[in-house]
């Protein structure tokens, strides 16, 4: 099962995936120093299954959401609506989810190969010259940012792997001859139909992953 998944993401994971990382390329250089660190540190927010998520991490994405928010809601932006919608824990928990997809990945087998990295690279626009990649601009724009090569592409390939465990565990799932038959999909509405059930998929998927995994947040730290 798990080859012929790898085989039907083949030719669909490059065509889209490069969206993702385009969409998350202008906060990636805030995020670069992500990394391992003694459980017990001060700096640990949580664990899953031993593996600690640095505070500093947290604290990157969380006030990237924030930033998020602020863009898209412009001045109906509130502090007091964060807050209702408990943020913070949002953000801790898609800290987490992203720790139990690799642990996913890694049971699969799945990898990201330096000729898939190559590929998403090539299509960022912050790293073209005349609408084509050019390494020069590639070493530019890292510099400038004071990232060495090395560690910002080894995080881009996590959250290339990320992805692409996300598709195959969603592409798993197809709709049957009776759902077929029901609303929306009856009326037409085959693809909203589908995503919807992948998307439920996925979401159980992960929880079921989270109830056997080992998860410990240090809330007090939130």
């Amino acid at each position: 099962m798990i080859k012929l998944l790898r085989e039907r993401m083949q030719g669909v994971l490059v065509a889209t995936l490069w969206i993702v990382i385009i969409a998350f390329i202008g906060t990636i250089f805030l995020v670069w120093g992500r990394g391992h660190m003694n459980p017990t540190g001060s700096n640990v927010i949580a664990t899953v299954d031993g593996e600690a998520i640095p505070f500093d991490e947290y604290k990157k994405a969380y006030f990237r959401a924030v930033d998020t928010y602020k863009k898209i809601l412009k001045d109906k932006y509130s502090d007091e609506m964060i807050e209702k919608m408990n943020l913070k824990k949002m953000v801790i928990g898609s800290l987490i989810e992203e720790r139990i997809i690799l642990s996913a990945a890694s049971r699969m087998g799945l990898m990201v190969s330096n000729e898939e990295l190559l590929e998403v690279l090539s299509n960022i626009p912050a790293f073209q010259k005349d609408g084509k990649f050019d390494p020069v601009q590639y070493k530019k724009v890292l510099e400038a940012n004071r990232l060495p090569a090395k560690v910002f592409e080894n995080n881009m390939k996590e959250d290339i792997l990320k992805e692409k465990t996300r598709r195959m565990i969603k592409e798993s799932v197809v709709l049957s001859e009776g759902e077929m038959q029901k609303p929306p999909a009856k009326e037409g509405n085959v693809d909203m139909s589908l995503m919807q059930k992948q998307e439920r998929a996925y979401m159980a998927y992960v929880d079921a992953l989270k109830k056997r995994a080992k998860i410990k947040v240090y809330e007090d730290k939130l």
